[in-house]
């Protein structure tokens, strides 16, 4: 029973992160690289509790909200939380 509730949270891990926006270019104040750096952030370190939350379901005040409650238990710094909300309003614009 616990090897199906694993393999069954890594094909929902699979499925929700293969749904996310993939940077491919800059914008005007982010690098593709920080983008890049903050899109594998948020899947390894977020998806390792939950269900991934696709970008355009909060607001970027919500997602800065979410992001300092959850800081601490992600155990992300401030520069990975920064990344990581960078990618998160800049792929809910696409």
């Amino acid at each position: 029973m616990k090897k199906l509730i694993i393999i069954g949270s890594i094909l929902l891990l699979i499925s929700c992160s293969s749904q996310l926006y993939i940077p491919i270019e800059a914008t005007l104040t982010v690098s593709l690289e920080d983008l890049k750096t903050g899109r594998e952030i948020y899947v390894k370190k977020c998806s390792s509790c939950h269900q991934l939350h696709l970008p355009n379901q909060y607001t970027e005040k919500a997602w800065s909200l979410n992001l300092a409650k959850m800081q601490d238990r992600a155990k992300i710094t401030d520069a990975e939380k920064q990344l990581i909300y960078q990618y998160i309003t800049n792929a809910s614009k696409k």
